[in-house]
């Protein structure tokens, strides 16, 4: 049996029973992202004998399909996915794929799955997109993590630190106290980033399910991060971030948030540190390694979708396999 539900206030509890392992999927985020990025999300969900099996978020929005290309064409799509650009699916499903498959088929358009791993469905096409960075915590102490890195990475780090000696890092208390000021700030790496899925507005980033970090310099908020403490998986999750570019250079702003993310990693004993996508050179020289990630594609016109499938390689993220000797061999 299939349903349809057009508010997350009426979703079922036995929704956050099926989505427990993904921190974003809980009825009360899909409630708090429907007042701050409202975009038409709908939920649909699976039944068997009663007992929901599968579920999907679906959003629509027009959007860049050729965003991995020199090329800009805004389509309106359907997308199974996380309207705040992270690196989680919004989809929990069965081995029986039939029923989604073709709730799916029905739907008129474009649709595309974000954040897929090894799952596949008929008539969809699978490309890769913007692959993830995660690092296994195997340190007590900040210091065993650095005594653990080969000289050339270590030493980069130092550099860094010793640029950003002057910062002051601070918890903010509540979230509701985040400030215009300081979404500008990630509004500067939004507008620096290369691919830019979805600009949050300020009111999501006081949220009460994530940490912020604020790093001061002469007492002003220059850059902030904010954290998830996802226990259910023992990860931490670098999520979101801002900073000033003009002091970014001098202070190596970057790299002392990602060495600070590290420590907090350490401090809080969480076993995964998932550093999201992008910028993958700098995290994995911290020791990070990059999984494959990708998409399903499809459009209800047959010639359209065929289309797809055969200009398919051209629309998908090109990964460079990056290859970094981070730590000695013990």
């Amino acid at each position: 049996m299939y349903k349809r539900i057009e508010s997350a206030k009426d979703l079922p509890e036995e929704w956050d029973v099926l989505c427990k392992d993904n921190i974003y999927m809980s009825r009360s985020f899909m409630q708090f992202m429907e007042k701050v990025n409202y975009c038409n999300q709908s939920y649909h969900l699976f039944y068997k004998e009663d007992k929901l099996y599968s579920c999907f978020m679906m959003f629509e929005r027009k959007f860049n399909l050729f965003i991995f290309t020199k090329y800009k064409v805004n389509l309106p799509m359907k997308f199974v996915y996380l309207p705040l650009s992270v690196s989680h699916p919004s989809i929990v499903w069965n081995e029986d794929k039939k029923e989604v498959t073709d709730v799916l088929h029905r739907m008129k358009g474009i649709k595309i799955l974000i954040n897929i791993g090894k799952e596949e469905l008929d008539g969809f096409s699978k490309g890769h997109y913007l692959p993830i960075c995660v690092l296994e915590n195997k340190w007590n102490t900040w210091e065993e993590y650095l005594g653990s890195m080969r000289a050339n990475y270590r030493r980069r780090i130092l550099q860094a630190l010793k640029k950003g000696e002057c910062i002051q890092y601070e918890l903010l208390k509540d979230n509701k106290d985040f400030t215009d000021e300081w979404y500008n700030l990630y509004e500067q790496v939004f507008d620096h980033s290369e691919y830019s899925l979805e600009k949050l507005t300020a009111d999501f980033f006081r949220n009460d399910i994530a940490k912020t970090v604020l790093l001061k310099i002469d007492g002003k908020v220059e850059a902030f991060i904010q954290l998830i403490e996802d226990r259910n998986n023992d990860m931490l999750i670098f999520e979101f971030c801002g900073y000033n570019y003009e002091i970014g250079h001098k202070y190596d702003i970057y790299y002392n948030m990602m060495a600070e993310i590290m420590k907090y990693a350490i401090k809080h004993k969480f076993k995964y540190v998932q550093f999201g996508q992008t910028a993958y050179d700098a995290k994995m020289k911290f020791g990070a390694k990059m999984y494959y990630n990708y998409y399903l594609l499809s459009h209800s016109n047959r010639i359209f979708n065929w289309l797809i499938k055969k200009y398919n390689n051209f629309l998908q993220y090109k990964v460079t396999d990056y290859s970094f000797n981070v730590f000695r061999e013990v």
